[in-house]
Parts: structure tokens; C-alpha cells; sequence
């Protein structure tokens, strides 16, 4: 009697914490793959075994793309302190994670994921939404953050970002990677839903999508 209450006072804290703020743990230092392994191993799928990846994995993935880390250490060039390299000092690129479950803004500065919704939007956000993926990342680009040299050229600076953007994927793919995680990068996506959706701020726009997951 009392191992079924504990299982399931389990079970009611893992769906209470599915519809809150969700504190990630610290991202791996090490992974045991080294990156030509990693870049060999790399895999692009769009079927996918449904499968939830451990909190601690999903960590050290996020962190991978857009985590924390010192500044440019020899140039100084950006003083962001994130895990790819930002033109001008502040990181612009957002990372928004989605399940069947709800949908989480990923706060690097906190290590946490961020509630926004109990729903399942992937379907709403991108027609490419594979159902079976662990996860959906929506990539944006939050204008607001323009860098002043790139203000009176938006055409420049949304080029910018999308390659800044696609730095912070593939980290991920790669991070996936030795993990055993396969994942794809696609384009196809409904802009003013996914704003919608996920309560975008006026200034930021939905860039591309990435879908990860497990394959057997």
C-alpha cells in the first residue's frame, strides 16, 4: 500500500510538473563522444520511435545551442556569453521547446524551461510536425535585440540571424548526436500561429524549426 502511494504521488508530481517552470540540471562537461564521432554519427530522420528523452540529455542539448559560457576569451568580440558566437553583445536568438505535453521558452541565464502552454502546438506551428519526435525547437530571432551597426539594414541582420540560428542547431544535432538522437531542420512552418501559440513578443519572428528524436 504504502510503494502504490509513493508510485503515485510519482506519477501526480511528473504531470504537475509537465504544466509548470521546469529547472533543468547542470549540462554535462563531458560526453564520452569526441566531434569527428559525432559529426560521423550524425543522423537527419523524419521517422522517429516515440520516446522521451531524459531531462539531464535534454540539458545538456539546449545548453549546446544557446547555454551560458565566459566571453570570447582572446578577442572579446561579444560580450553574449552564450554557447555560439553573437553578432554584437546581446544574444537575439531564442529557443522555444515543444511536446505533446505543452510548450517551454528555454531561459539559458536560469537553466530553465520556461511554462507557456499546456497544449500540444507543434500541428499549429509547422505542417512538418512529426507527432513520434521527442521534441519540436522553434528558432527566433527577437528584433529588438538588432545590433545598432546592423539597425538601418533588417534584410542583413535577418540573414544574420538565420546563420546565427543555424550555428545553435547545429550544436544541437551534434550534441543529439551522442546522445543516439537523430534529428532534421525544417523551414516549414506557419509564422503567425506559432507567434500565437507561443505568446511571441511583438519584436520577435519565428525563423525554422528542428525536430529530435529517437530512431529504434
Amino acid at each position: 500500500m504504502k510503494k502504490a502511494l509513493v508510485i503515485l504521488l510519482l506519477v501526480i508530481s511528473t504531470v504537475t510538473l509537465s504544466a509548470q517552470n521546469i529547472s533543468l540540471p547542470a549540462p554535462a562537461t563531458k560526453s564520452g563522444v569526441d566531434l569527428i564521432s559525432a559529426i560521423s554519427d550524425r543522423r537527419v530522420s523524419k521517422t522517429f520511435v516515440k520516446k522521451n528523452i531524459p531531462i539531464a540529455d535534454l540539458s545538456t542539448i539546449l545548453w549546446s545551442g544557446l547555454g551560458m559560457r565566459g566571453a570570447d576569451a582572446v578577442s572579446s568580440a561579444t560580450k553574449a556569453g552564450r554557447s555560439i558566437s553573437f553578432s554584437g553583445d546581446n544574444a537575439y536568438i531564442n529557443l522555444y521547446v515543444l511536446t505533446e505535453k505543452g510548450s517551454w521558452k528555454y531561459l539559458a541565464y536560469k537553466n530553465e524551461l520556461k511554462f507557456i502552454s499546456g497544449n500540444d502546438a507543434r500541428a499549429q506551428i509547422s505542417p512538418a510536425a512529426i507527432p513520434a519526435a521527442s521534441i519540436l525547437i522553434l528558432y527566433t530571432v527577437d528584433n529588438a535585440l538588432t545590433p545598432s551597426f546592423l539597425k538601418a539594414n533588417p534584410t542583413l541582420f535577418l540573414q544574420m540571424a538565420h546563420a546565427t540560428a543555424g550555428f545553435a542547431a547545429q550544436n544541437i544535432a551534434l550534441t543529439a548526436s551522442t546522445f543516439r538522437l537523430a534529428s532534421i531542420v525544417q523551414y516549414t512552418l506557419k509564422a503567425g500561429d506559432a507567434s500565437e501559440a507561443l505568446k511571441l513578443a511583438k519584436d520577435e519572428a519565428p525563423l525554422f524549426i528542428q525536430q529530435l528524436g529517437y530512431t529504434e
